[in-house]
């Protein structure tokens, strides 16, 4: 009866602690869609004199603004890139600069570069996200861009003009949140789909549950019990990961 009860409380603790780094571990949610490579061209090269950056309406709060990039030098080379974002355009008061962050030169068309800013921006406004290229970068840097208008509510910019009608810069808006903050957001527009992978999750934890319990109590070789026990914390593993690609996808 004791080892039982010490197995059981065995299994809820692995269960708990899973669920901890699962719920309270913040991660990147996107917020808006991601314009693929293959749809865009380069647009460039910018640098410190020609600056290109997009207006876009902020519908949730965000925290980081991606965006595809491409460094014109040998394979593996590095450009220190930033993000200055501003209010309404490009002579809109600013407030907020990334971090700085290097773009790498690889043999894809783009790579997609995350610039993440100290404070998680507000929404209802719309903003204007500037790339910054420092004066001393020695190769030629390139953003993917769209001639397809993507974003009706945006507009791209070089040099504080705004191009073309329909043209747009191929970014994508992301928020830095735990899956427990993101729950209400979830809760508000799928509630279904948030129903239904509670269930699927709690089907998981009661099958591992009773797996484990089934296990037959041998006096002379515990081998089969921790066997069946190690398999349950990636049971829920992966019952998790399930969980995040349905709310996501």
């Amino acid at each position: 009866m004791a080892n039982r009860i010490l197995r059981n409380g065995l299994v809820v603790l692995a269960a708990l602690g899973l669920w901890a780094v699962v719920t309270l571990a913040p991660l990147e949610w996107p917020l808006s869609p991601y314009q693929h490579e293959n749809a865009v061209f380069r647009l460039g090269p910018v640098s410190a004199d020609v600056q290109a950056g997009q207006t876009f309406a902020a519908a949730e709060p965000f925290s980081v603004f991606a965006v595809p990039v491409k460094v014109g030098g040998p394979i593996n080379e590095v450009a220190p890139l930033h993000a200055r974002v501003r209010i309404g355009d490009p002579a809109g008061p600013s407030v907020a600069e990334s971090t700085p962050t290097l773009a790498v030169s690889t043999q894809r068309p783009f790579e997609m570069v995350r610039f993440w800013f100290p404070a998680t921006l507000p929404a209802g406004n719309v903003y204007y996200a500037e790339i910054e290229v420092p004066r001393e970068t020695p190769w030629p840097i390139f953003l993917a861009a769209t001639a397809n208008e993507w974003d009706p509510d945006g507009q791209l910019y070089i040099q504080g003009t705004a191009t073309f009608a329909g043209q747009d810069l191929a970014y994508q808006l992301l928020r830095s949140q735990s899956i427990l903050k993101r729950l209400p957001v979830w809760w508000g527009s799928s509630r279904g789909a948030v129903i239904v992978g509670a269930v699927l999750i709690a089907l998981v934890h009661l099958v591992s549950f009773a797996a484990v319990g089934s296990v037959p109590r041998r006096a002379c070789s515990p081998l089969p019990h921790w066997t069946s026990l190690a398999l349950a914390p990636p049971a829920l593993l992966v019952a998790a990961n399930f969980a995040l690609l349905f709310f996501v996808l």
